[in-house]
């Protein structure tokens, strides 16, 4: 079988496009959202404002702020407008303690093009582009004096491709791609700590994202000799090594991913779209093939002993979800959802986004239309059974450039965007009931469209429209949640 990676949140373009009513599919019931009554959550503040009053606004393709990251408890992120002075930042919470740190002139760059931030340690690793140097490896220790870069591995401004940057056995570990192939490398943040550690040759490709686990980083190589095979690396050349060669042919690579509980959960695509379902530790023994579709499947996440999947029915218009046991020992069909707009043009069902949180499975879903923008785009939450499987809002942002962001708060419950409140796009939180399940008050004007949700600490930090001018820095705690009013005092 030749089989490539499959991102379970990336195969939309993979689905069929059949016409026949799938004999398997149990009758579908219409499930209307039910408004619910709950005490307003913990409020959201507006930390600080990033950008100047009369400053131009940036495109959604590069917002401001961006790169927000937890380095031990402190956040850090950057500015970096369009022809304008680039900034890193970092914040505390308050207001007087989100300041930039570190500012980079111009010098006839278009953008700093910041990116792949990677907190090692009390220190930020990241990329950034350089008039002298091009794009290379910078650090920061959160002051001005302690940024700077790493080291010129490219000599010369054409800059290097780094990806996969990680924190192993704390240093950064991460690849390189030249002309002769893609290498390994270990970065202690110095010129002279920072070296290649294995290469590969120019035959290999490499499926991303990469896995992590129990303090090691895990990837797939592919090459017409060796086929597709699960490496493992501590970050060390002793300790980067073969796992398991799953497949003997080189298929086109797209992904894999990992799910947030720890199960190292993946996908393998074949060329006619027959999807395996595997699990890993990171060992040979633990490397196994849990199930075979004979179409394709998004993987959502693990619940309890269950895994969840989720695939299109023949009719091309519901999404049937099924679980698999983390044990092995088959499939069965858990629910087919329904679709409000069956037999309307162009209203294909697909999985935009899943999360884990709580021990429950979240997961949107967007129904497309004719034009760019989705009709609907509804949350959907599930236990693994029929009956725990429930729509939670149906107004998520349906954009075709934005999307709305599911984040586990680490507190059992899940962080989301929607309009469900009636005051446009705010973020909602949620426990995986209709009760639970409410707006986030905001503590200022402002607070829509919230996007890349991080937690510091005992904070959650993101980015949202500042009620004045562009986007701003907001936070909420990590305990939000929506009491139900009828559990009030």
């Amino acid at each position: 079988m030749r089989l490539g990676f499959a991102y379970v949140l990336a195969v939309l373009g993979l689905w069929g496009c059949g016409g026949v009513q799938d004999p398997e599919a149990p009758a579908v019931e219409e499930r209307e959202v039910q408004a619910q009554s709950c005490t307003p959550a913990l409020a959201a503040t507006k930390v600080k404002d990033i950008l100047p009053p009369d400053a131009p606004l940036p495109s959604p393709f590069r917002p401001i702020p961006a790169g927000l990251t937890n380095v031990q408890g402190t956040l850090y992120f950057s500015a970096d407008p369009y022809q304008g002075p680039a900034a890193l930042w970092r914040s505390d919470g308050t207001t007087a303690g989100t300041v930039p740190f570190k500012v980079f002139p111009v010098e006839g760059l278009t953008f700093r093009d910041f990116g792949s931030f990677t907190a090692v340690g009390s220190r930020l690793f990241f990329t950034m582009n350089d008039p002298v140097v091009g794009s290379e490896l910078w650090v920061t220790d959160g002051t001005a004096v302690g940024t700077r870069l790493v080291k010129d591995i490219t000599p010369g401004i054409a800059g290097s491709s780094l990806s996969n940057l990680t924190s192993l056995g704390g240093e950064l570990s991460f690849f390189l791609t030249t002309a002769s192939g893609m290498e390994l490398w270990r970065s202690n943040g110095t010129d002279a700590g920072t070296r290649r550690v294995l290469s590969f040759g120019p035959e290999e490709s490499m499926a991303s994202p990469t896995l992590r686990t129990d303090g090691a980083l895990l990837f797939f190589l592919q090459d017409a000799v060796h086929g597709t095979r699960l490496w493992r690396t501590d970050g060390t050349a002793a300790g980067t090594q073969v796992v398991k060669r799953l497949d003997a042919g080189q298929p086109p690579v797209t992904a894999a991913r990992l799910s947030y509980t720890g199960q190292g959960l993946f996908t393998l695509l074949d060329e006619g779209n027959n999807t395996e379902v595997w699990r890993t530790n990171g060992t040979a023994a633990g490397t196994v093939r849990l199930e075979t579709f004979g179409k394709v499947v998004q993987l959502l996440g693990s619940t309890g002993p269950y895994v969840v999947v989720a695939a299109r029915t023949a009719d091309n218009e519901h999404l049937k979800l099924y679980r698999l046991s983390l044990a092995g020992g088959g499939k069965a069909t858990v629910t087919t959802l329904p679709n409000p707009f069956q037999g309307q043009l162009s209203n294909d069902p697909s999985v935009q986004d899943s999360q884990e949180a709580g021990g429950r499975v979240y997961f949107s879903e967007r129904i497309s239309s004719p034009g760019p923008a989705a009709r609907q785009v509804s949350l959907w939450v599930t236990n693994g059974t029929e009956e725990g499987t429930l729509q939670l809002s149906q107004r998520l942002i349906t954009s075709d450039v934005r999307s709305s962001p599911l984040f586990n708060t680490g507190g059992g419950t899940l962080l989301f965007s929607s309009g469900d409140g009636g005051d446009g796009i705010l973020p909602q939180v949620t426990n995986g009931t209709p009760a639970g399940t409410g707006t986030v008050t905001t503590s200022s004007p402002g607070g829509n469209t919230p996007e890349e949700f991080t937690r510091a600490g005992n904070t959650i930090f993101f980015r949202a429209y500042s009620g004045v001018h562009g986007d701003a820095l907001w936070s909420v705690p990590v305990n939000v949640t929506c009491t139900p009013l009828s559990e009030r005092r």
